[in-house]
């Protein structure tokens, strides 16, 4: 009896402690499998934002999206936009504002420019001769990444180099984010974060002046 007393003694005595060390072991384990995930979690974040980079990559670079062939214009009231004389020469432009089809918002930043070959959305002036001589396309100002104002580009080196984009014709430009549109395309994002052309506009020709009378639907 005394020594079933005894072991009886020894395991209450050794109960709590064994109980105690249990408890630290358990929560030491949580804590191991709390610092296991505390350290993937940069390498999730690495991941993740490795993953994105090479989506926007595909996207920009891509899948850039052509300009339609047959665009839809939305009316817009008629706007001089400068006389036939001023696009004497391929490359010539002449800046414009398309004022809005509802009242109260502001007008829309435009150009013209006269190209070297016909492109969709543009026009074909003639000789009288039924032979075109000179074509004409109009295009929004307004950048389809984040609606800064383009610009015709001339220097096709300043292109080339700061643009990184080789190309040997001008280009409309965007200064922010360094986009390059193709009016030979239709005003196609070719280079840099936007990825949709720019809009165009309808052009018409009344009397010896070039008129705009529309924008493309977004």
């Amino acid at each position: 009896m005394s020594e079933g007393r005894g072991v009886d003694d020894e395991r209450l005595h050794e109960g709590p402690a064994g109980g105690a060390r249990g408890g630290a072991e358990a929560v030491d384990e949580k804590r191991r499998k709390v610092v296991q995930w505390l350290w993937r979690l940069p390498v999730i974040a690495v991941a993740a934002g490795g993953g994105y980079g090479l989506y926007e990559a595909i996207r920009v670079h891509f899948r850039k999206l052509e300009a339609e062939a047959e665009p839809e214009f939305e009316a817009r009231p008629a706007t001089p936009v400068a006389s036939l004389a001023t696009f004497a020469a391929v490359w010539d432009s002449a800046e414009f504002e398309l004022p809005s089809a509802a009242a109260g918002e502001p007008p829309t930043p435009a150009l013209a420019v006269r190209l070297p070959g016909p492109v969709p959305g543009g026009i074909a002036l003639d000789t009288g001769l039924n032979v075109a001589s000179a074509y004409l396309a109009a295009f929004s100002r307004v950048c389809t990444h984040q609606q800064c104002i383009v610009s015709l580009n001339r220097d096709v080196t300043a292109i080339n180099i700061g643009f990184n984009h080789q190309t040997d014709s001008p280009a409309l430009t965007c200064a922010c984010h360094l986009s390059v549109f193709d009016p030979r395309q239709g005003g196609k994002a070719v280079s840099g974060p936007a990825v949709r052309p720019l809009p165009r506009v309808r052009l018409e020709v009344r009397g010896d002046q070039l008129y705009a009378t529309g924008i493309e639907r977004a």
